[in-house]
């Protein structure tokens, strides 16, 4: 049994839009083949036929032609993705920023290796290298000035 893909009618709004994403010269290279499709499709072109002119797959037309005929032109984009659990809350990330901003009692010189070993301890975590650069990386200058000022957020 052959499957089937939605069939694609736009309003002028939707098409205006489509029509933008695919003549911009800064919208994401996804966000065009997607428009690109549905624009195909509209023109009651047939997935086999989309996927030849686009070099993509027949399953890639469905699934994006499928998606915006239930979702409109938030179909084009994607969904959230759950990813894994946070491992510190906000609290405890302002405190390894604090730490980081703090100068090392016996080291000469902080190391991520050596932050870690030190947020290891102090939550009594199993914790990567990665996720306290990640820490870091995320703080933004408002987090160091406040950590400057004393103004860190206290646990209950």
């Amino acid at each position: 049994m052959p499957r089937v893909a939605a069939q694609i009618q736009l309003t002028n709004e939707e098409k205006k839009e489509l029509i933008k994403n695919i003549n911009s010269q800064v919208v994401e290279r996804r966000i065009y083949l997607r428009s690109k499709i549905i624009l195909l499709s509209a023109e009651n072109k047939q997935c086999i036929e989309i996927a030849k002119i686009l070099g993509i797959s027949e399953k890639t037309c469905r699934k994006w032609r499928n998606r915006f005929a239930r979702d409109r032109l938030n179909g084009l984009y994607d969904l959230k993705r759950s990813g894994a659990p946070e491992i510190f809350n906000e609290i405890e990330k302002q405190e390894i920023i604090q730490m980081a901003c703090e100068a090392p009692k016996i080291l000469e010189n902080w190391t991520l290796a050596n932050l870690t070993e030190r947020v290891k301890k102090r939550y009594n975590r199993n914790v990567s290298i990665e996720s306290v650069r990640m820490i870091l990386k995320m703080a933004n200058s408002s987090d160091v000035n406040n950590i400057k000022n004393k103004k860190v957020l206290k646990s209950e």
